[in-house]
């Protein structure tokens, strides 16, 4: 894969890290909000999360039609180290980090957004149903 195709992944999956982080701290404030049950706040949070959540899935569908256009070895390459596969060559080891950064960052969110659903929800929760 040349070296543009990589800077262009790493440059888009650095812009969805930005939104996720925004994503996270959203996620954090309305947590912090429903522990101290202030409903008003948690309401207002939620509403505000909506328009990152849904810039960042404009973001990943982008992503993927970029992939799509890419000559078919660089696109199965590229989803390879999306995916979080070993970086193989110098020039892949910065778009790996960045994805490794996502990851753990996704993960956190996701975990938050557990215990969120679970204080909010509790066994309608949708972590408690669908699991």
């Amino acid at each position: 894969m040349d070296t543009p195709t990589l800077e262009e992944l790493w440059r888009r999956k650095k812009a969805q890290t930005i939104r996720l982080m925004e994503v996270a701290d959203l996620t954090r404030q309305i947590l912090a909000a429903a522990e101290r049950r202030d409903q008003v706040s948690v309401d207002m949070l939620l509403s505000m999360r909506a328009d990152p959540v849904q810039r960042l899935t404009e973001q990943e569908a982008g992503l993927q039609r970029f992939l799509e256009s890419l000559p078919r070895p660089d696109a199965i390459r590229a989803a390879e180290l999306l995916k979080g596969a070993p970086p193989g060559t110098p020039g892949e080891a910065q778009l790996s980090e960045q994805v490794g950064q996502y990851r753990r960052l996704l993960e956190s969110t996701i975990e938050m957004d557990r215990r969120l659903s679970i204080r909010i929800g509790g066994e309608r929760s949708f972590y408690k149903k669908f699991r």
